[in-house]
């Protein structure tokens, strides 16, 4: 609202409050009448009066969504304003013209808008109108995916509020800073922001403010892959937000609960969640923003239970209200989703093309986590060929890497290492047709550590002791107690749980199975994994992870042999043999109070460590010519070149075997590229000392190796685009879409 003008004319009074009193009251048509029946008396009344009273008919007319008739009439208020010599006014004026540019689409007039008003009020000292002109330009920024002009301005904006001492404020930059950050994947700057938003809301009493940073919070875990934090955090604004009766927020929140849901493999409560979620958004803004991301994530969630034709209708539902808005990460990842669509219908390049879209859509939103999201579906797809999907995994593991993502790192590296070639998959079926027994796996060693431990296998299947491994992570834990399996029992059951992965009350009901009627939800008896393991093996991986109160109750377990399912009276007997590992030293967690004592005793009377890859590097030119034999890169009667084997061996592997199977699957494509490959020269690149620079380099090289190509394939064809795909053996959409990224222009020579 303008100030009040005191000329001490009372007709001009008296049109300022009048204009002002239907301000308040939102009548923004009765100002507009007003204005436009008054309009000669309101010009002549004086510059600066004038100027003021348009600028409120500027709002006016915004509010009602009349931009055309917005801009024209701020425009008359600076004007007026301008020649008045208010400076302060003026600054204010360029405010909102800013407001009124962005919201008309024209963003760099906006930009230029804003930081006119920042540099007036920043030449007359008012540093709470420098705040604000800065705030909304990072907003803008921040709009069009530029994070890290949105970051350098807000954090310019916080040393202005500091000076004011305005806490408020500061608390609401925090959670936008920390926001921004979330979006880029620096993960742990998001969480120290978000983090100071919640501790300042908390001081100054505004619950509203907190729980909104909390639900970014719980965003931030569920992209780290932290899903019990996640949930924990998440449930508590819920309770907030349903005391409050706020029902924007609880679609917003159960959307996001539904997304961690269907991303921890929760799919039931996944689908609950989305379905409130879409029921209140529909009843409050139906076909809106809000209702087509509830519609992306069901569309994620059918895919997910191979429902097509549900992924397809959600899909089409999202996609043009996400493109009106020109919300690019939702645009990107619909076309992920349609790219899955496509695939189980067998169109190929209807499917790669998708994806080639999305990937496009995904790098201009700048939302790192998305994108990553999207190449991972891209590198599990049969649509790609082992070399696309690994350079895909490969992406996301640098992301991963660089921003510490643990949990994700862990995750991605599995995919990597299950990720097989053609090469290796034809050479695994054929080894199975001649193998009479393929079930029985090995766990290839010259440690004399592990093979003592291996020899004592047939023995410990003996006993009711549980077994317990442990060691770092990649070290071949899991890949142990398959072995242990296929050779003690390999017709029996072998049953696996995760005890990280999966959130408290889940994993419970998992061991332990459950009646019907037991809880919500239980529409039907089922046997848990302690049940369906019976006569066989179950493996508790992560046992570290598992909380107290389960801990007590698989203590239990282990002594009575004997289960109870939730919500039964009878006890029933367990015969398996119950295998526990974990990277984490749980001696430690004793201490800290974090692991019972006396399950710590129980699950360690046999406890095996196998030895870290750079303790045993005997073993590595072994696994070199296993994993190097089943891909395409030596032959069965070559030997490896001694200085490949030096390479290797000088290496210390921190990631351990799981990273030498992956640095392999990296050398293969790598040598794949290269005619005449020398693995040798190849190697040299994965194992120089500024690893993270070469791999980033290796993608920079496959890049200028696609735009050699293109250019090539091009000027074959004279520059017509339907020829150079069909000389490159790739669709003409494929070859557009690459020329886009690349930024080649290409004009034909006739």
């Amino acid at each position: 609202m303008s100030k009040l003008i005191k000329t001490g004319n009372d007709f001009c009074l008296t049109m300022t409050h009048y204009i002002e009193s239907m301000l308040d009251k939102q009548n923004y048509t009765g100002m507009i009448k007003y204005y436009e029946d008054n309009y000669n008396a309101i010009i002549n009344i004086g510059t600066l009066p004038a100027g003021l009273m348009v600028r409120n008919i500027a709002t006016a007319y915004s509010f009602i969504s009349n931009h055309s008739s917005a801009l024209k009439t701020i425009r008359i208020a600076q004007s007026l304003i301008a020649r008045s010599g208010d400076s302060d006014e003026l600054a204010e004026t360029f405010i909102l013209l800013g407001n009124i540019l962005r919201k008309n689409g024209e963003l760099k007039e906006s930009e230029k808008a804003f930081r006119d008003a920042e540099s007036i009020f920043r030449r007359n000292d008012n540093i709470e109108g420098q705040s604000r002109a800065l705030n909304l330009l990072a907003g803008l920024f921040f709009r069009q995916n530029d994070f890290n002009n949105a970051l350098s301005i807000l954090m310019e904006a916080v040393k202005i509020v500091r000076k004011l001492k305005d806490q408020v404020k500061l608390s609401y930059m925090m959670g936008n800073i920390g926001r921004i950050y979330s979006f880029t994947g620096n993960f742990k700057e998001a969480k120290k922001h978000l983090e100071i938003n919640i501790k300042l809301s908390g001081e100054l009493g505004d619950k509203k403010e907190a729980m909104r940073a909390s639900l970014s919070l719980g965003y931030v875990f569920i992209q780290e892959g932290n899903y019990k934090q996640a949930e924990n955090i998440l449930n508590k604004a819920y309770s907030t937000i349903t005391n409050m009766k706020l029902i924007r927020d609880e679609v917003i929140c159960l959307t996001y609960l539904g997304e961690l849901f269907y991303k921890s493999n929760q799919l039931e409560e996944s689908h609950n969640r989305l379905q409130h979620a879409l029921k209140l958004a529909e009843s409050i803004e139906p076909s809106s923003l809000l209702t087509a991301r509830v519609w992306r994530h069901l569309a994620e969630l059918a895919i997910l239970n191979n429902n097509i034709h549900s992924a397809q209708r959600f899909t089409n539902l999202a996609m043009p209200i996400m493109r009106e808005q020109n919300i690019k990460v939702e645009i990107g990842a619909l076309w992920k989703i349609k790219a899955l669509i496509e695939e189980s219908k067998k169109n190929h390049q209807k499917g790669e093309d998708y994806f080639m879209k999305s990937f496009d859509y995904l790098g201009e939103s700048s939302v790192k986590f998305e994108k990553a999201d999207s190449l991972i579906s891209a590198g599990c797809s049969s649509l790609f060929n082992f070399n696309k999907r690994m350079t895909f995994l490969f992406r996301v593991e640098e992301f991963y890497s660089t921003n510490n993502l643990n949990t994700k790192l862990n995750e991605i590296g599995k995919i990597i290492a299950n990720n097989d070639s053609e090469t290796e998959r034809q050479k695994r079926f054929n080894k199975n047709i001649s193998n009479q027994n393929p079930l029985v796996a090995d766990f290839i060693t010259q440690s004399n550590k592990i093979k003592s431990f291996k020899s004592q296998l047939p023995l410990i299947c003996q006993s009711d002791i549980p077994l317990l491994i442990t060691g770092e992570t990649g070290v071949g834990k899991d890949h142990m107690v398959r072995y242990f399996h296929s050779l003690v029992c390999p017709s029996k059951p072998f049953k696996a749980v995760n005890c990280a992965s999966l959130p408290d009350t889940l994993l419970e009901s998992e061991l332990f199975g459950y009646k019907k009627g037991a809880f919500t939800g239980a529409d039907k008896d089922k046997d848990g994994l302690f049940l369906a393991a019976n006569g066989g093996l179950l493996y508790l991986d992560e046992i570290g992870d598992m909380p107290l109160i389960l801990q007590s109750k698989l203590l239990k377990v282990i002594e009575s042999r004997k289960i109870m399912p939730l919500g039964s009276t009878k006890e029933i007997s367990l015969n398996a043999i119950l295998v526990f590992a974990t990277n984490r030293n749980l001696e430690e967690m004793v201490a800290k109070g974090t692991f019972r004592r006396d399950l710590y005793y129980r699950i360690s009377g046999i406890n095996f460590t196998i030895p870290s890859l750079r303790e045993r590097k005997e073993d590595i030119p072994l696994l070199m010519k296993h994993f190097m034999q089943k891909s395409s890169l030596l032959d069965k009667n070559r030997e490896l070149a001694p200085e490949l084997i030096h390479q290797f061996v000088q290496y210390n592997w921190p990631g351990n075997t799981r990273e030498l199977v992956n640095k392999i699957k990296r050398l293969e494509i790598m040598a794949e590229m290269v005619a005449e490959g020398d693995l040798v020269e190849l190697s040299r690149t994965i194992f120089s000392s500024k690893q993270k620079e070469q791999q980033e380099s290796l993608f920079k090289q496959v890049e200028k190796f696609e735009k050699e190509l293109l250019v090539e394939a091009l000027l074959a064809a004279d520059g017509n685009k339907s020829k150079a795909a069909r000389i490159l053996g790739i669709h003409e959409a494929t070859v557009r879409t690459k020329l886009k990224r690349y930024g080649i222009m290409f004009e034909s020579c006739h």
